[in-house]
């Protein structure tokens, strides 16, 4: 079982906002966006929709809707991660607007057609009552008829797998993880130690992740009382196929 940890190192992304896109650097973004654009064409999406990227960290998924030609806003709590979203979409040339907002209570002052929270953007909720006031947000956000796709951790046997450890390279220097599951709390746990050797000191940086899972009915159940259709079901994520939800306003 996981130890206790204090809340406030609990998911906190500014401190890692500097290097996120490396530690990512194994997630194809770029093809995640195109395959799903693929999909949401078939349920309606039309190039030059307006799109609500949410949680969207340092625009990795925004971005590439950008360049599909759709008008995106990207939001995330983080303000460093946002940052660094802005500064890529200027050195890229695109028009994208970012803003901090809070997925439980997202307030934009607009409709969008279609809303994405992809790559675990959801998992870092830590109860049942969060993820249904996230969904409730995000249908607030949506125009009657609007798509909602989203990935998640699903409370099933291929989610849980034996604990390991790992390290990276990076720009600043290196990265360690240790990963664990807790069946009995349907959690994953991931430790990630950041050293960054800049100067005669290396700076450390200690940082937990939690990411609950959900049984499918269950989560399937939360999406439809939000006021949602079921178009395709969610499933397993894997790095080929995230296994993105997708929904209807009603």
């Amino acid at each position: 079982m996981p130890e206790d940890v204090s809340p406030g190192r609990i998911n906190d992304f500014d401190s890692v906002a500097d290097v996120y896109d490396e530690l990512v650097s194994w997630a194809p973004y770029e093809r995640w966006v195109q395959e799903l654009q693929e999909r949401l064409r078939r349920w309606g999406l039309r190039r030059g929709d307006r799109i609500l990227d949410a949680a969207c960290g340092t625009g990795l998924s925004t971005l590439p809707w950008a360049k599909a030609g759709y008008r995106v806003v990207g939001v995330d709590e983080s303000l460093p991660m946002l940052e660094r979203a802005r500064q890529k979409a200027r050195e890229a040339g695109l028009e994208v607007e970012f803003a901090p907002q809070d997925l439980l209570s997202l307030d934009l002052g607009r409709e969008f057609d279609a809303a994405i929270c992809m790559h675990s953007g959801l998992d870092y909720l830590q109860d049942d009552d969060g993820l249904e006031r996230a969904f409730r947000s995000l249908r607030g956000c949506l125009r009657r008829g609007g798509l909602l796709a989203f990935d998640k951790c699903l409370d099933e046997p291929s989610f849980y797998q034996d604990d390991y450890d790992d390290a990276r390279r990076l720009s600043c220097g290196s990265a360690q993880f240790q990963y664990r599951w807790d069946r009995s709390r349907r959690l994953l746990e991931q430790r990630c130690t950041v050293l960054r050797k800049r100067g005669r000191s290396p700076r450390r940086t200690d940082v937990v992740y939690r990411l609950k899972a959900v049984p499918p009915d269950e989560l399937i159940a939360m999406v439809l009382k939000a006021g949602f259709a079921l178009l395709e079901a969610p499933r397993p994520f894997t790095i080929p196929d995230p296994g993105m939800g997708i929904f209807r306003a009603i």
